[in-house]
């Protein structure tokens, strides 16, 4: 297993499998900034990256997971989907540039719970 086993998003391409009703979900794991955060991608499910190991068995299986983060290089939501595949969870990626490419593009947002 290897950071290439998984799959690179772009913002336009979730958003273009949102509109298309692909079967994706946006998992947040941002770390500190989450704290001060007030939004996150729409639909988008949260994840304490320092718990992750424990919350992997409730991710929904017949899902993409698609795992974005603040973090230069996509280094938490790297590390989180590299795990997620080594406890087999073959269908995980990442969304490049994170939550912030997500805002500056202006795709869909909801308030965080």
């Amino acid at each position: 297993m290897a950071w290439d086993d998984i799959s690179q998003w772009k913002p336009p391409d979730l958003y273009a499998s949102f509109r298309m009703g692909d079967n994706v979900l946006p998992v947040d794991v941002r770390d500190l900034t989450y704290r001060e955060a007030k939004t996150r991608i729409k639909g988008a499910l949260r994840i304490d990256p320092m718990a992750f190991e424990k919350e992997l068995p409730t991710l929904p299986a017949d899902k993409e997971i698609i795992f974005y983060c603040d973090r230069p290089g996509e280094a938490t939501s790297m590390m989180i989907a590299l795990v997620a595949f080594d406890n087999g969870r073959s269908r995980v990626g990442v969304l490049i540039g994170g939550f912030t490419a997500w805002e500056e593009a202006g795709y869909p947002m909801e308030p965080k719970e």
